[in-house]
Formats: structure tokens, C-alpha cells, sequence
């Protein structure tokens, strides 16, 4: 059984009209103190990524930098473009079904995410998830990632694993 956590990046500043310097808008102090107790709460829950690959937008590279320090080793935090805003799903389903790893997580952004996890679920391109700043997702799979044939084990807001750590 293979798992895929999907989750979305901590609190971050506001918005910015700029694409570009909205890349840089980092994870706000209240944002890295909430990751840091949802990253204790995956750790509670005795979850271990093998793998995870992030937007290399800064929030989210910041965010899963937090979630290294509690379930995985540093090598094993990957910068991808997959996890863009607006990147394909279908692209990031190819590369996933390359690695050799049976728990990754990704880090990315809305409404990219919930779009993902429905398009695993039900093969739609119509999102009926909505994930909150520092929610996470849990789908598992027998083998490779098939669109419409993973299996939704848990979908947690932060407060919920903030209560576990």
C-alpha cells in the first residue's frame, strides 16, 4: 500500500498583485508556529515521509522545511515545479509514479491541491475538497498513482493536528 499526503502550505502574508514577487511571499510568524504543531501532530500520529517534493514558491519551501525537522531526513526534501501554481496534474501523477517510495508527501498551494486530490479520487477535474493553510490530506493506492482509483483515508484542518501534538 502506497500513501500520498498532500498538503497545503502554512499561513503566509497577504496576497501579492505581482505573480512574481508573490513567489517570495514568505510563511508569516503565526503561519511557521502553526506548521511547527501540525508537523508535531503528523509526528503523533507516527507518520514518516520517505519523500517529499514542494513548490518552490518560498511558503511552501518553508513549510516543508518545518515538516523535515519532525518526519523526514533533509535529503529528502525535493524543489519541484510540478507543484507550480497551474502546474498539470497529470505531470506531477508521472513523476510520482516514478519514485521509489512508499510515503511521500507534497507541498503545494490552492486551489492546485484540492484539484489534485478530487482528480485522484474521482477523475474529475471539478474540486469538491477544499484544504486549509497547514491541512492535510491522505490518500493511499495499491501501486502506481491512477487517477479515480485512490482511496481518501483522512482529510485533517490544522486544528485537529494541532490537538495531537
Amino acid at each position: 500500500m502506497k500513501e500520498l499526503y498532500i498538503i497545503r502550505h502554512g499561513l503566509a502574508g497577504t496576497r501579492m498583485d505581482d505573480a512574481g514577487n508573490d513567489e517570495s511571499r514568505p510563511l508569516t510568524d503565526k503561519g511557521k508556529a502553526k506548521m511547527k504543531d501540525i508537523a508535531k501532530g503528523l509526528k503523533a500520529l507516527g507518520i514518516s515521509f520517505d519523500k517529499v517534493l514542494t513548490s518552490p514558491l518560498a511558503r511552501a519551501e518553508q513549510t516543508a522545511d518545518i515538516l523535515k525537522k519532525y518526519c523526514v531526513d533533509v535529503e529528502n526534501i525535493e524543489v519541484t515545479d510540478l507543484l507550480k501554481p497551474g502546474a498539470p496534474g497529470e505531470d506531477l501523477i508521472k513523476y510520482l509514479n516514478k519514485l521509489d517510495a512508499d510515503c511521500v508527501a507534497i507541498v503545494g498551494h490552492e486551489p492546485d491541491l484540492s484539484e489534485f486530490a478530487s482528480y485522484c479520487l474521482a477523475k474529475g477535474k471539478t474540486s469538491f475538497i477544499i484544504l486549509k493553510k497547514g491541512g492535510v490530506l491522505k490518500l493511499e493506492m495499491d501501486g502506481p498513482v491512477k487517477p479515480g482509483k485512490c482511496e481518501l483515508c483522512w482529510l485533517m484542518e490544522p486544528y485537529q493536528l494541532i490537538g495531537l501534538s
